[in-house]
């Protein structure tokens, strides 16, 4: 995290430890397919043309929202947390809202949570777990350990008992027991090494073996044989790392997995339905760049070049096993200017695609799947501009 000093009441949020501005607008166009075909007869059927993929300003959230944290839910809700807003004098959102996406009506919930930024929202049996993140303390962002869980079916948040050391940054994913587990992260400058285990059921947290380094800003997944595995992120001397670890949880034991193509930190990263992770972009020479980590085989394989480098982006996995990727910033440049441009992977070919720009350019946006369209919430935009806006993307 950065804070930079802009004006005598207020902070200029960064959620990286890497100050990312830049300048560039991509625009793409798909061009529309026709396909015909003929019957056993020789009978022509009507050529059916498949949609373009399209983006539409879909609703609002009731206040502006940069840095903010989406979840679907199982209801087809979508839940929004958090966020900054620089214009208003609480700094933070300490209110979360349910987006409907059948009918676009977004409800507030008025129970008041610590407003927070980088905390993680993790689904642990039917509930959603949200822990850690940083609060602003007036001239600072201070780490904290609070632990919110939402009740879908209730629509209500209760208080859960706090983690066992305050983090920030930090990743977090469901074992196959539907315990939460947290990893690494950061108190401000000190990157961390513990991993602590939430009991859901019992509203606990309980230590895990440490990683063998401190790591921050990191991805981490469980895979399908109950293994985790953690990539990517800032190391122990501060640089972007390609190194790995997997997390045994029967044994309570981490090893060495295998290296990255290319260190990544300010990545986007989504698990695909049969168990791979795709890793896209991020800072410096990983920003044009994708990999996909394939479970079966144990490595990271290549797996395309992005039509526009990018970090910051944010991705959503298609139930068709394709992936978007939206917005973001592109790489070392000199001005904070996000992307509006979206791209799209086939897993068949491995390769990306244009789509078009979105409405807005958006870095860090909240990417949000739910039946088949992809909605692009919160984020930072020109000026470190928050939206309101919720955008939708159909991709046929």
């Amino acid at each position: 995290m950065v804070l930079h000093p802009k004006g005598a009441d207020r902070g200029q949020y960064s959620p990286s430890t890497v100050t990312l501005p830049v300048v560039r607008t991509a625009f793409a166009i798909v061009a529309s397919l026709l396909v015909s075909a003929c019957t056993a007869s020789g009978t022509p059927v009507t050529p059916v043309t498949p949609k373009t993929p399209t983006w539409t300003t879909f609703g609002e959230l009731s206040q502006p929202r940069a840095y903010a944290t989406a979840v679907a839910l199982a209801s087809g809700e979508i839940l929004v947390v958090g966020g900054l807003d620089r214009a208003d004098s609480d700094v933070t959102n300490s209110e979360s809202e349910l987006v409907n996406v059948k009918t676009g009506a977004v409800s507030v919930l008025h129970q008041q949570l610590e407003g927070r930024l980088h905390q993680t929202m993790t689904r642990g049996l039917d509930r959603i777990v949200m822990a850690g993140g940083v609060k602003f303390a007036t001239t600072h962002w201070d780490p904290v350990d609070s632990v919110d869980v939402f009740l879908p079916a209730e629509r209500k948040w209760i208080t859960a008992a706090p983690l066992i050391d305050p983090r920030s940054d930090h990743a977090a994913t469901t074992l196959i027991t539907g315990m939460v587990m947290v990893i690494g992260g950061n108190q401000g400058p000190r990157l961390l090494q513990s991993v602590e285990i939430y009991d859901v059921k019992n509203d606990r947290w309980f230590r895990a073996s440490p990683l063998p380094l401190p790591r921050t800003e990191h991805s981490a997944f469980t895979l399908p044989d109950g293994r985790v595995l953690v990539a990517g992120g800032f190391g122990a001397s501060g640089a972007a790392t390609d190194t790995t670890y997997i997390y045994n949880p029967p044994a309570d034991e981490w090893t060495d997995g295998p290296r990255m193509n290319l260190p990544r930190v300010q990545h986007a990263a989504v698990q695909l339905a049969n168990g791979d992770i795709l890793f896209i972009g991020g800072d410096g020479a990983a920003s044009g760049t994708s990999e996909r980590y394939d479970f079966r085989l144990g490595i990271f394989v290549r797996s395309g070049t992005l039509g526009d480098p990018r970090q910051a982006a944010r991705a959503a996995a298609l139930p068709d096993g394709r992936v978007v990727v939206v917005g973001g910033l592109p790489p070392r440049d000199h001005e904070f200017a996000p992307l509006r441009s979206a791209e799209i992977w086939d897993p068949r070919t491995e390769h990306w695609s244009d789509l078009p720009p979105s409405p807005t350019p958006r870095a860090w946006p909240s990417i949000v799947m739910v039946g088949g369209a992809v909605y692009q919430l919160s984020g930072t935009g020109d000026a470190e501009a928050s939206y309101r806006t919720i955008e939708r993307l159909a991709v046929d």
